[in-house]
């Protein structure tokens, strides 16, 4: 035991003088840009990502940092850095008003959307769709020891922010479909269930419930764009990757591609 404690410390530390190094100022990343002009100036998908997770280290404010910070500690949160700067800078300059998440966990991105939403005075209307339970998929397992959704509402409180409107039940069943169905959103993120038939149904429900102009992010979904995830990210899973293969470019246009993450906007 004491043997595996001090090879997890020193792997441990092997990881964060790696990611440390991740970290260093790159003189052509060192700029604002706008959305529009991600895509051009960084057309592979890898300059992208690296160029997002130099954002939220070295030109993000410290506030998004913080809140990054609180979610990585005691592993209340997935996701990465830079989806942190992502999303800042989707609120910063597109301001979605009607927005929702399918697949909430602990809170970390439904927080950070209303942060930012405060941020830039936006008054956005915050939705949250999840069984909140350990329920899982074929690629993913959570704690069963969490009650979920009073965790969400202390991670809320946490950061003295208004609570979001919270759906308890799974996407495809009838009182969460009428919920997608009862406006027409600015912002969706689908992060629930992961296995390819669902994360399809959710994309589908979503897609037409979606304004024109509208942003679709889908999550793990760049196994088959070109991303090769450094040591520290991931490519995704096989069933969001899929959906995002099939989406119709005559009716989606993928405008931004931060690691597994990809953003397509209704046409």
């Amino acid at each position: 035991m004491k043997a595996k404690n001090l090879y997890d410390r020193l792997a441990e530390k092997y990881f964060k003088i790696r990611f440390d190094r991740t970290k260093k100022l790159i003189p052509r990343f060192n700029r604002e840009l706008e959305i529009s002009e991600i895509k051009k100036l960084f057309p592979d998908p890898n300059e992208a990502h690296q160029y997002f997770h130099h954002y939220f280290w070295h030109l993000a404010p410290g506030w998004l940092r913080e809140h990054r910070s609180y979610f990585s500690k005691e592993r209340r949160a997935f996701g990465e850095d830079a989806f942190h700067a992502m999303w800042y800078l989707i609120f910063k300059q597109m301001k979605p008003v009607k927005v929702l998440e399918i697949g909430v966990y602990r809170g970390s991105t439904l927080s950070l959307f209303s942060l930012l939403s405060e941020k830039f005075d936006i008054g956005s209307e915050i939705h949250g769709i999840s069984p909140f339970t350990a329920a899982g998929d074929s690629v993913s397992k959570y704690l069963d020891t969490i009650d979920y959704y009073e965790d969400v509402k202390t991670n809320f409180q946490y950061f003295h922010l208004p609570l979001a409107h919270l759906h308890r039940g799974f996407s495809n069943e009838g009182a969460m479909v009428e919920i997608i169905d009862s406006t027409k959103w600015d912002l969706i993120f689908i992060d629930g269930n992961h296995d390819y038939d669902i994360a399809k149904g959710d994309f589908l429900t979503c897609s037409k419930n979606l304004k024109k102009g509208g942003l679709i992010v889908l999550d793990d979904s760049a196994l088959e764009n070109g991303f090769r995830a450094p040591f520290y990210s991931s490519a995704g899973h096989p069933g969001p990757s899929r959906v995002a293969s099939e989406i119709d470019p005559a009716e989606f246009e993928e405008i931004l591609s931060v690691g597994h993450n990809r953003v397509f906007k209704k046409l």
